[in-house]
């Protein structure tokens, strides 16, 4: 637990850090208060947690990151010899800060309609839907160990992957299933079904589990300078 608010202060205790957060937190008020669309609750806490859910996820890859680019980790390590307790940390650190960011966001919608059709099963599908983006984040940090590249491929090979299914015919059967981008779109409304479950959750394996899996072992085995 005290390694985790450690690597939570770490996380957030810097100048860049701190704009991007206030950036967060005025684009989650402002971009629900924008009359756009209907004012129910699902489409204003979507718009709400759409801010957090593409900004946030940089804190995620710095929370990895700015150890190697840095090049702090000789020091965190020495302390805390455990690599993988220190990593769980900073994973434990990143879902918190996931969480607070949907809470935020959703609080905001829910402030903005006034209570009217709030919906916890939509609420309860939009941190995750949140969580899932943070925790692919730093599983892309922990594959890169640095900070440019664990960003730019955040952003960039998902998109292409997207862009790929929508444009190349016969990448579409596996996309529909494996466009994380496309399979949490349903969790922004009510009354999800299991084949929705499904494709989220095979998305989900593919650009959550599999680079934190694949960064944890990367990790272990990098050689710390």
């Amino acid at each position: 637990m005290n390694l985790m608010l450690v690597e939570l202060r770490k996380t957030v205790d810097t100048r860049a850090a701190r704009w991007l957060l206030a950036a967060v937190a005025v684009l989650a008020v402002a971009a629900p208060a924008v009359p756009t669309g209907p004012r129910t609750f699902p489409a204003l806490a979507a718009a709400a947690q759409l801010p957090v859910s593409i900004l946030l996820p940089v804190l995620a890859v710095l929370s990895v990151t700015s150890e190697w680019s840095q090049r702090t980790a000789l020091v965190t390590f020495a302390l805390v010899p455990g690599r993988w307790r220190v990593v769980l940390a900073k994973l434990a650190a990143v879902v918190v800060l996931g969480a607070a960011g949907a809470g935020f966001a959703l609080a905001a919608a829910l402030v903005l309609c006034a209570g009217r059709g709030a919906s916890a099963a939509v609420a309860g599908q939009l941190v995750l839907v949140d969580l899932a983006t943070m925790l692919c984040a730093f599983g892309f940090g922990l594959l890169l160990l640095a900070s440019p590249a664990a960003i730019a491929a955040y952003y960039v090979v998902p998109i292409g992957w997207a862009a790929a299914g929508r444009l190349v015919p016969a990448l579409e059967p596996a996309a529909r299933w494996l466009d994380l981008s496309r399979t949490r779109v349903p969790l922004a409304e009510a009354g999800v079904g299991a084949a929705e479950w499904a494709r989220f959750a095979a998305s989900a394996a593919l650009w959550v589990a599999a680079p934190i899996l694949l960064g944890l072992v990367r990790t272990a085995r990098a050689e710390i300078r």
